[in-house]
């Protein structure tokens, strides 16, 4: 009796596990996936070919000089879905397009950072990547965070060697340290600011 309790409780502890690997495998292959979009549309752009599937994103291009640190770039790619629908949109197209992926390069003084946020036909986050010029007291970091139906499961934290150049992982969780929870907090508004961007932008364009 107490081998099969133990065989009971050992399988339940594996399942949560099981899961989350699945759930990780799932979105690294949407991420991949993503990733080798990207590369098709920057070699057709610079080939200049346009045939299909030509590029789809909305981009968005900032420079400014901002109070005490000077020069500001930022560019931001809106990569998007875009299916037949059943019903005529209010353009009478038949096309519904939806967030896909986000990259987002910017700077403040001579410290750059990046952005990546991955959301599935839903328009749920799945995955989002930051790369921190600040973290851990300026050394550099970066965070990964995985979602499933838009709630957290998985964190890595990788933090820059100085004398390497290189990220080495810190922690694998998942919850957030509290050491990086600003970090994260701007992880989750970015995640729905990039909706409302390209809601608002989607919604000045021909489809």
């Amino acid at each position: 009796m107490k081998r099969i309790l133990f065989f009971i409780l050992m399988t339940a502890s594996c399942v949560p596990v099981l899961w989350a690997q699945d759930a990780v495998s799932a979105i690294r292959k949407h991420y991949a996936e993503a990733q080798e979009m990207v590369a098709q549309y920057a070699a057709y752009e610079k080939e200049g070919e346009w045939s299909m599937p030509c590029p789809m994103y909305y981009e968005v291009n900032v420079k400014q000089n901002l109070p005490g640190t000077g020069y500001h770039k930022e560019r931001i790619r809106l990569y998007f879905y875009e299916d037949e629908c059943d019903e005529e949109n209010t353009d009478g197209t038949l096309l519904s397009r939806s967030l896909h992926f986000v990259t987002w390069k910017y700077n403040y003084a001579a410290r750059e950072f990046y952005e990546e946020y991955l959301y599935d036909k839903q328009g749920n986050i799945e995955f989002a990547y930051i790369r921190n010029a600040d973290m851990d007291h300026f050394k550099g970091g970066e965070l990964r965070c995985y979602f499933q139906n838009g709630k957290l499961f998985k964190v890595l934290v990788s933090i820059r060697n100085q004398d390497t150049e290189k990220y080495e992982q810190k922690y694998a969780g998942a919850t957030v340290p509290k050491e990086y929870a600003s970090v994260y907090q701007g992880c989750q508004y970015e995640v729905d600011r990039f909706k409302r961007l390209f809601k608002e932008i989607d919604g000045e364009t021909f489809h």
